[in-house]
């Protein structure tokens, strides 16, 4: 079966909420010392491989990861909307705990049912895969020949994981973590069939 595309997912760099444990969702911060370094180390594990283009949610952290990843090459970018991450509403810029102490039983819906989590403001992870799978299928049906780039976060590239492998949405958390940078690589066949050929790796940067 001849591989139509090959999908490079990746998340941003680790940012400065990333270490103070805040929620970030649609709200930013920027990529920290490492993030940047990360970032540099993957784009040099990936220079060799043509991109026909990239695609970038349009958040401050993952359009900076995509410059480093990119620099210096013609690629084409396209930034998506619904790569965003999942929009959290208040929860934006809490840190976890107090999270968990405000919203107990929605937090803990959110990590262990999050088929059933349903959000006081801002989207559930049916809202989110909703949009994630409506910009897989633009990416796709622009037809790019070889390598395409994805820059995301951890909720998105999740979910597209689960959907690549046909696990129900309550697998979401199921291993691998997704750390800042990490790779995952998706091979697309012409009958449409995807085998994932790498998920969550961190080589670059261990």
């Amino acid at each position: 079966m001849i591989v139509l595309v090959t999908l490079y997912i990746t998340r941003h760099g680790q940012t400065e909420w990333n270490i103070e444990k805040r929620m970030q969702g649609w709200s930013d911060s920027p990529l920290t010392k490492k993030g940047r370094q990360d970032a540099e180390k993957l784009g040099e594990k990936l220079k060799k491989i043509p991109f026909s283009a990239a695609y970038i949610s349009p958040s401050g952290r993952t359009v900076q990861t995509a410059e480093i990843l990119l620099k210096g090459r013609e690629v084409t970018t396209i930034l998506d909307e619904d790569l965003r991450e999942i929009n959290t509403g208040e929860w934006q810029g809490m840190t976890l705990s107090t999270i968990e102490s405000k919203f107990p039983s929605q937090y803990a819906t959110y990590y262990e049912q999050p088929e059933n989590f349903k959000a006081t403001s801002g989207e559930n992870f049916h809202d989110v895969e909703k949009r994630v799978l409506a910009a897989l299928d633009r990416i796709l049906e622009a037809q790019h020949d070889g390598n395409v780039l994805i820059v995301t976060h951890s909720v998105v590239k999740k979910l597209l994981i689960n959907y690549f492998k046909g696990n129900p949405l309550n697998s979401l958390w199921a291993p691998p973590f997704i750390h800042g940078t990490s790779l995952t690589v998706v091979e697309i066949n012409s009958d449409g069939q995807a085998t994932l050929k790498l998920v969550g790796d961190t080589s670059h940067f261990e």
